[in-house]
């Protein structure tokens, strides 16, 4: 059956350099297996081709519009580039639009149900000016066997070759919305790729934030009787010796009281979070707040009932130093979870 490829692309996000023969290994190919497009991908990719039926007159033999879409797919995939089918379901939809009298008026037309090629998976609109366009360029200028042909696909004034339409998207299971917050910074990437237990190697999609420290505060330490004892942080509590406390607490609450925690840094903060969770009605997560979060106690010198963050004391190089939680747990979703 003939098919029309309209040659444009509605989500392309591929976070390779280009797509190199030497890295097609890490791509799966399966011959026969179908590569679905989900939410996880992306957010921003390539659209690579859209597949539709043609008109009854036009019909002829040949691949119908999915095997088409699967065999492309599979052919970018062997390339090394990760690469999706999308069905866009039939729909209907209105423009506005200006008249030869300069007036407004509005068109509605029909689309058809049509499946796409989508292919990449960048994880923020900036990678377009560095990884993005050199692989959207060598999409462009791909010419795929297996849309070689008569009748495979319908030549467009402009776009020499079957792809040369392609363009960068955000993957349209995604929200505007929903993309951006899948927007991965890549220093704060780096910044916990290499500890023990990250929030990034979390298994769940929520988790409990039970203590914080943030750069360019103080903490009091509780040292060993002497010239020592009481002493302060210094002024320069910066983001590595917050770092370093998160990592305290948290391996001291793992080894100590075989506690599931995590830690994670971003650029103002350490945080350490307790549990993994696939929904934020789990009971457990009451619990965790129950444990972690300040407790009403009466103060010894004005004997009124005040709130108390819950006091952790942990072993230093010093001694002890003394560290509170945080007031109120809150529940967070795991970052950058697919």
């Amino acid at each position: 059956m003939r098919i029309l490829v309209k040659i444009f692309l509605i989500a392309i996000t591929i976070s390779l350099l280009v797509p190199e023969q030497s890295r097609a290994g890490k791509i799966e190919a399966i011959q026969g297996k179908e590569y679905f497009l989900t939410k996880k991908h992306g957010p921003w990719m390539v659209m690579v081709a859209v597949f539709s039926e043609p008109p009854e007159d036009m019909k002829s033999e040949g691949m119908g519009p999915e095997e088409a879409a699967q065999s492309l797919v599979l052919e970018l995939r062997k390339k090394g580039i990760p690469a999706y089918t999308f069905w866009r379901d039939e729909k209907t939809e209105s423009i506005q639009t200006i008249n030869r009298r300069h007036q407004k008026e509005k068109r509605t037309y029909f689309l058809d149900k049509e499946i796409c090629v989508l292919a990449g998976n960048y994880n923020s609109p900036e990678e377009k000016k560095q990884l993005a366009k050199r692989t959207l360029a060598w999409v462009k200028k791909y010419d795929p066997k297996c849309l070689k042909g008569d009748g495979i696909y319908k030549k467009t004034p402009g776009q020499p070759g079957p792809l040369s339409g392609a363009f960068l998207t955000i993957n349209p299971m995604l929200s505007p919305e929903e993309a951006m917050k899948r927007k991965r910074d890549p220093d704060v990437i780096r910044f916990n790729s290499h500890y023990e237990y990250s929030l990034l190697d979390n298994p769940g999609k929520y988790t409990v934030v039970v203590a914080s420290f943030y750069g360019n505060s103080v903490t009091q330490v509780a040292g060993r009787k002497g010239a020592n004892s009481n002493k302060k942080l210094g002024t320069g509590f910066g983001l590595e010796v917050a770092a370093d406390k998160a990592w305290q607490v948290m391996r001291t609450l793992r080894e100590r009281e075989n506690i599931e925690a995590y830690i994670f840094h971003d650029r103002k903060k350490s945080i350490v979070t307790v549990g993994s969770f696939n929904s934020k009605d789990d009971p457990r997560i009451r619990q965790i707040s129950q444990k972690f979060s300040a407790k009403w106690k009466q103060d010894p010198v004005t004997g009124k009932r005040t709130l108390h963050a819950e006091p952790y004391i942990l072993p230093s190089q010093d001694g002890q130093w003394l560290c509170t939680f945080d007031p109120q747990p809150k529940v967070i979703e795991v970052p950058y979870k697919d």
